[in-house]
Protein backbone atom coordinates (compact mmCIF):
# COMPACT_ATOMS: atom_id res chain seq x y z
CA UNK A 1 0.00 0.00 0.00
CA UNK A 2 1.38 3.33 -1.42
CA UNK A 3 1.33 6.40 1.23
CA UNK A 4 0.67 9.91 0.49
CA UNK A 5 3.33 11.93 1.79
CA UNK A 6 2.18 15.07 2.49
CA UNK A 7 4.61 18.48 3.01
CA UNK A 8 4.40 21.72 3.12
CA UNK A 9 4.67 23.80 -0.24
CA UNK A 10 8.17 24.17 -1.96
CA UNK A 11 9.24 28.06 -1.62
CA UNK A 12 10.85 29.59 -4.43
CA UNK A 13 14.12 29.28 -2.90
CA UNK A 14 15.25 25.85 -3.77
CA UNK A 15 14.85 22.47 -1.99
CA UNK A 16 17.34 23.25 0.80
CA UNK A 17 14.54 25.40 2.46
CA UNK A 18 11.72 23.12 1.35
CA UNK A 19 11.16 20.74 4.43
CA UNK A 20 11.91 23.40 7.29
CA UNK A 21 8.44 24.46 8.91
CA UNK A 22 7.50 28.23 8.74
CA UNK A 23 6.49 30.29 11.14
CA UNK A 24 3.05 28.82 11.17
CA UNK A 25 4.41 25.64 10.66
CA UNK A 26 2.80 23.30 8.19
CA UNK A 27 0.26 20.54 9.85
CA UNK A 28 -1.44 17.81 7.99
CA UNK A 29 -4.99 17.03 8.72
CA UNK A 30 -5.45 14.42 11.66
CA UNK A 31 -7.85 13.11 9.15
CA UNK A 32 -5.05 12.35 6.40
CA UNK A 33 -3.39 10.20 8.68
CA UNK A 34 -2.69 6.75 7.43
CA UNK A 35 0.50 5.89 9.51
CA UNK A 36 -1.12 2.84 11.11
CA UNK A 37 1.53 3.43 14.50
CA UNK A 38 0.60 6.83 14.75
CA UNK A 39 -3.29 5.71 14.16
CA UNK A 40 -2.28 3.57 17.46
CA UNK A 41 -0.84 6.26 19.19
CA UNK A 42 -3.92 8.87 18.22
CA UNK A 43 -6.75 5.99 19.20
CA UNK A 44 -4.87 4.90 22.52
CA UNK A 45 -4.67 8.74 23.31
CA UNK A 46 -8.73 9.23 22.85
CA UNK A 47 -9.42 6.14 25.15
CA UNK A 48 -6.92 7.68 27.96
CA UNK A 49 -8.84 11.34 27.51
CA UNK A 50 -12.25 9.97 27.31
CA UNK A 51 -14.44 12.84 28.01
CA UNK A 52 -12.13 14.96 29.43
CA UNK A 53 -10.09 17.36 27.32
CA UNK A 54 -7.23 16.17 27.91
CA UNK A 55 -5.71 12.38 29.48
CA UNK A 56 -3.72 13.25 32.59
CA UNK A 57 0.09 11.86 33.07
CA UNK A 58 -1.40 9.31 35.54
CA UNK A 59 -2.88 7.81 32.07
CA UNK A 60 0.47 7.01 30.78
CA UNK A 61 0.72 3.74 31.48
CA UNK A 62 3.93 2.05 29.43
CA UNK A 63 2.01 -1.09 30.09
CA UNK A 64 -0.59 0.10 27.52
CA UNK A 65 1.08 0.66 24.98
CA UNK A 66 4.55 -1.98 24.72
CA UNK A 67 4.75 -0.89 20.78
CA UNK A 68 4.62 2.63 20.76
CA UNK A 69 7.50 2.85 23.30
CA UNK A 70 10.81 2.44 20.87
CA UNK A 71 8.97 5.21 19.00
CA UNK A 72 7.93 7.98 21.84
CA UNK A 73 9.29 10.92 23.39
CA UNK A 74 7.80 12.24 26.28
CA UNK A 75 8.45 16.44 26.38
CA UNK A 76 7.69 17.94 29.46
CA UNK A 77 6.60 21.46 29.55
CA UNK A 78 8.95 23.98 31.13
CA UNK A 79 6.82 26.96 33.27
CA UNK A 80 7.84 30.12 35.22
CA UNK A 81 6.32 27.96 38.02
CA UNK A 82 9.15 25.11 37.68
CA UNK A 83 12.07 27.88 37.17
CA UNK A 84 12.15 28.24 33.50
CA UNK A 85 11.38 30.47 30.92
CA UNK A 86 9.08 28.04 28.75
CA UNK A 87 10.25 25.12 26.57
CA UNK A 88 10.67 21.80 26.96
CA UNK A 89 12.55 19.27 28.46
CA UNK A 90 13.01 15.76 27.34
CA UNK A 91 11.69 13.33 30.29
CA UNK A 92 12.56 9.67 28.03
CA UNK A 93 13.14 8.74 24.79
CA UNK A 94 12.31 5.49 23.34
CA UNK A 95 15.25 3.13 21.84
CA UNK A 96 14.31 3.72 18.29
CA UNK A 97 14.75 7.73 18.71
CA UNK A 98 17.97 7.84 20.36
CA UNK A 99 19.45 5.11 17.77
CA UNK A 100 18.25 7.35 15.49
CA UNK A 101 19.07 11.13 16.80
CA UNK A 102 22.80 9.04 17.64
CA UNK A 103 22.81 9.90 21.67
CA UNK A 104 20.30 9.45 24.44
CA UNK A 105 18.79 13.25 24.75
CA UNK A 106 16.87 12.28 27.74
CA UNK A 107 17.19 15.46 29.88
CA UNK A 108 18.07 17.39 27.56
CA UNK A 109 15.66 20.26 26.78
CA UNK A 110 14.67 21.52 23.58
CA UNK A 111 16.77 23.57 22.49
CA UNK A 112 19.84 21.67 23.35
CA UNK A 113 18.25 18.49 21.02
CA UNK A 114 17.36 20.79 18.52
CA UNK A 115 20.22 23.46 18.42
CA UNK A 116 19.69 26.42 16.12
CA UNK A 117 16.53 24.41 14.24
CA UNK A 118 14.77 24.98 17.94
CA UNK A 119 13.09 28.24 16.40
CA UNK A 120 11.77 26.47 13.63
CA UNK A 121 10.80 23.23 15.53
CA UNK A 122 9.31 24.58 19.39
CA UNK A 123 6.50 26.67 17.51
CA UNK A 124 4.49 23.35 16.97
CA UNK A 125 4.96 21.91 20.41
CA UNK A 126 3.91 25.51 21.70
CA UNK A 127 0.30 25.45 19.02
CA UNK A 128 -0.20 22.13 21.28
CA UNK A 129 0.45 23.40 24.39
CA UNK A 130 -1.59 26.45 23.45
CA UNK A 131 -4.68 24.02 21.94
CA UNK A 132 -4.42 21.18 23.81
CA UNK A 133 -5.12 19.47 20.23
CA UNK A 134 -3.04 16.53 18.84
CA UNK A 135 -0.82 17.92 15.93
CA UNK A 136 0.21 15.63 12.78
CA UNK A 137 2.96 16.03 10.68
CA UNK A 138 5.13 14.83 7.58
CA UNK A 139 8.33 15.66 6.49
CA UNK A 140 12.24 14.89 5.94
CA UNK A 141 14.67 15.11 8.73
CA UNK A 142 15.78 18.60 7.64
CA UNK A 143 17.62 19.07 11.58
CA UNK A 144 19.51 15.60 10.47
CA UNK A 145 20.93 16.68 7.32
CA UNK A 146 18.86 13.69 5.96
CA UNK A 147 17.21 14.80 2.56
CA UNK A 148 16.38 11.35 2.18
CA UNK A 149 14.64 10.94 5.23
CA UNK A 150 11.26 11.14 6.23
CA UNK A 151 8.92 10.88 8.98
CA UNK A 152 6.05 10.86 10.22
CA UNK A 153 4.92 12.39 14.18
CA UNK A 154 2.19 13.17 16.24
CA UNK A 155 2.04 15.59 19.31
CA UNK A 156 -0.07 14.06 21.58
CA UNK A 157 -0.92 16.26 25.11
CA UNK A 158 -1.06 15.57 28.39
CA UNK A 159 -2.07 17.24 31.77
CA UNK A 160 -0.33 16.81 35.15
CA UNK A 161 -3.06 17.75 37.39
CA UNK A 162 -1.49 15.89 40.62
CA UNK A 163 1.99 17.88 39.77
CA UNK A 164 0.36 21.35 38.75
CA UNK A 165 -3.26 21.28 39.80
CA UNK A 166 -4.32 22.71 36.22
CA UNK A 167 -5.96 19.71 34.67
CA UNK A 168 -6.94 21.41 31.79
CA UNK A 169 -3.39 23.31 31.08
CA UNK A 170 -0.74 21.09 28.62
CA UNK A 171 2.35 19.80 30.71
CA UNK A 172 3.41 17.06 28.65
CA UNK A 173 3.72 16.31 25.18
CA UNK A 174 4.10 12.83 23.98
CA UNK A 175 5.58 12.59 20.55
CA UNK A 176 5.06 9.82 18.38
CA UNK A 177 7.27 9.79 15.27
CA UNK A 178 7.79 6.71 12.12
CA UNK A 179 10.63 6.86 9.98
CA UNK A 180 10.34 6.14 6.67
Amino acid sequence: MRHKILMPPMPASGPSSASAPSASPPSASLAAMTDARLLRAHAWWQAKRGARRLPDRADLDPLDIPDLLPHLVLWERLTAAAGASGGYRCRLAGTLMVQIHGHEFTGHSMAQFHGAKNAEIQPEYDAVARTAEPHYVERTLFWMNKDYQRYRRILLPFSWAARTREPESVALIVNVSNFL
